[in-house]
């Protein structure tokens, strides 16, 4: 290039034919931008030399030329649920209390064959109280009442940067069917209590009787997603039907008009508007809550989900109306007083390994003339037994002359 080269604030009329050619940028930068920018850019590629800092004056429209290299957008989906036992494991030391905690996540992640090689992880989040590294769902109960508290995280590649396409759509419904129906499936026949009693005795730290007369129950929360598609709207309570949580969809018009006031990005955001306190585990919880009320109806206790989620599950219970408990005996004891305590609890779990006191009473209550003893005779085979004594107005006694003589 001319070492002299001419002072000019334009360009000129006649540019060279040849330009120099550099493939590095010039040691005397313009100070400032050309105010007559070239019509034809010098590539279609991006540039070997990008910028270290954004325009100050971005683009006020997208490029006609689209990125070679679209971001990858993963849609994550976290299924949070819960455990209990008949069996005070929080009184276990710590070794055990791992081991049959191991055992139990063990079982979750066999039901759903949720394994290293397939797209989902199953981790515990909660052990008796105790969070653990992995982060707890936010539609877990604010202050769990279970056991054992998990979530199961299962990624896929998206479609569309939005997440809604319809195949997003059908792949999300399919993950999520591939962990809610086996678990459902589980809890709701002998499936899981058998794979988990086989765990726990593989530990090596339990003998067999825990087994024996092992009861388990759980819940499964509504899943999460990380990315939420936005093609079902902000939240809005349902003040016109009997949910008792919030929807997405078309809100009322008046609602709409008053969108600061009404609608709301979040499902815990809108539960935690409308409806805080006592019913705020309901609303987020759309499943039910997987705690025990009772039912007048059955004279036992039974878990709040909808029927077919678990062997235990009674339907939602009405939030006006139904107290909730975290285990069957404390429900029992607070609404069923007139029931004998250990009968209502194995009723109540769908447990036939209660056999009774074995005392005896007076047999006209089991239409005999006789007094018998307080056990199931088609279990036992002893012909002195009346049956299981279900009511607390029944009177016992230790021996059969005693029985006699106060009958």
């Amino acid at each position: 290039p001319s070492e002299n080269p001419s002072a000019s604030h334009w360009p000129t009329s006649l540019p060279s034919e040849s330009p120099s050619i550099s493939s590095a940028p010039s040691s005397l930068p313009s100070s400032a931008p050309s105010s007559q920018p070239s019509e034809n850019p010098s590539s279609p590629l991006p540039s070997a030399f990008p910028s270290k800092s954004p325009s100050k004056l971005p683009t006020t429209s997208p490029s006609s030329l689209p990125s070679l290299q679209p971001s990858i957008v993963e849609q994550i989906i976290t299924t949070a649920g819960s455990l209990s036992v008949n069996v005070d494991i929080c009184a276990f030391d710590s070794e055990r209390l791992t081991a049959f905690s191991e055992a139990a996540i063990d079982s979750v992640k066999q039901v759903t064959d949720c394994t290293v090689e397939s797209p989902c992880n199953a981790q515990l989040a909660n052990v008796c109280g105790e969070s653990s590294a992995l982060q707890s769902s936010s539609r877990m109960l604010q202050t769990s009442t279970f056991q054992l508290d998990y979530a199961i995280t299962q990624t896929f590649t998206c479609e569309v940067g939005s997440c809604d396409s319809s195949s997003d759509s059908a792949t999300l419904e399919s993950l999520i069917a591939s962990i809610v129906d086996p678990l459902e499936s589980a809890l709701s026949s002998d499936e899981f209590l058998n794979i988990l009693s086989v765990n726990i005795l593989n530990t090596g730290r339990f003998s067999a009787n825990i087994t024996a007369c092992l009861a388990v129950w759980g819940i499964l929360r509504e899943p999460e997603l990380e990315v939420a598609p936005n093609t079902l709207g902000p939240f809005f309570p349902d003040w016109g039907g009997d949910s008792e949580t919030c929807l997405q969809g078309e809100a009322p018009t008046y609602m709409e008009l008053d969108p600061e006031n009404w609608l709301h990005d979040t499902l815990e955001g809108c539960c935690e508007r409308y409806y805080s306190g006592w019913n705020k585990n309901r609303c987020i919880n759309v499943r039910g809550s997987g705690l025990w009320y009772v039912s007048h109806l059955l004279e036992k206790c039974v878990t709040d989900c909808e029927e077919g989620q678990g062997a235990t599950c009674g339907g939602l219970a009405n939030p006006f109306s139904d107290n909730l408990f975290a285990d069957p005996r404390s429900c029992c004891l607070a609404e069923l007083g007139w029931r004998f305590i250990e009968f209502c609890e194995a009723d109540s779990l769908l447990t036939s390994c209660y056999t009774g006191t074995g005392k005896y009473y007076r047999g006209d209550t089991a239409g005999k003339a006789v007094c018998v003893r307080d056990c199931d005779p088609e279990v036992t085979g002893d012909t002195t037994c009346g049956g299981l004594v279900e009511d607390t107005y029944v009177v016992f006694h230790d021996t059969a002359e005693e029985c006699c003589s106060i009958e």
